[in-house]
């Protein structure tokens, strides 16, 4: 009885809380602003959608495996910390790259929690970009940022060397084109030296 009860009564809450939602969305409506706000509300939920994609199968296996694998010692295989079993929030995130719709993905080792994946010249990046043939790493490099800049450019904050000498330490950046034919960034000619695979091709 008393269970019936209780049930009927979070029951009828329930139904009270959904008009007061609905009247509220009206309200902000006759206050003037409510257009505004319902479009900047419309653009949060967008924008959560797409940060809130999950990441293919494939890049959360390769985040757990290297998270994990900087414990691996088979002299002491209890010395380490539990096993990582998913990525941690804010490692893989979709990012817009390629033209053609679909997502392209940021691996930032930074939230990886450990020294091994970060030196002077930022922690390790990798972005993976869609193409008709799946996804397809062209940057793999140490970075303090990867931002996209629209029509498939790339802007990547690096070490200092490879900018002029009086450059600031944290003021080189180097913007990438994305060579939707070639299936990789290009760098333009002023920072040659920069190489956008260097940490997959020194492994």
């Amino acid at each position: 009885m008393l269970r019936a009860l209780s049930m009927s009564l979070g029951l009828g809450l329930t139904l009270l809380a959904v008009p007061a939602c609905g009247r509220s969305s009206s309200d902000a409506g006759d206050e003037g602003g409510g257009a505004a706000r319902a479009a900047g509300d419309a653009m949060q939920l967008a924008g959560a959608a797409t940060s809130d994609q999950t990441p293919p199968e494939g890049l959360t296996w390769i985040a757990i495996r290297d998270i994990n694998r900087v414990y691996d010692d088979d002299n002491s295989p209890t010395d380490r910390p539990p096993l990582v079993a998913e990525p941690p929030r804010g490692m893989i995130t979709p990012i817009t790259v390629s033209p053609d719709g679909q997502a392209d993905w940021l691996m930032d080792y930074t939230e990886a929690s450990s020294a091994q994946w970060c030196g002077t010249g930022g922690c390790r990046q990798r972005l993976f970009v869609s193409t008709p043939d799946g996804l397809v790493q062209v940057f793999d490099a140490n970075a303090f940022g990867v931002e996209t800049l629209g029509e498939g450019q790339v802007r990547v904050q690096v070490h200092h060397i490879y900018c002029e000498p009086q450059a600031a330490p944290d003021s080189c950046t180097v913007v990438l084109q994305y060579d939707t034919a070639g299936r990789r960034l290009a760098v333009p000619p002023a920072h040659d030296e920069f190489n956008p695979m260097g940490w997959a091709q020194s492994e």
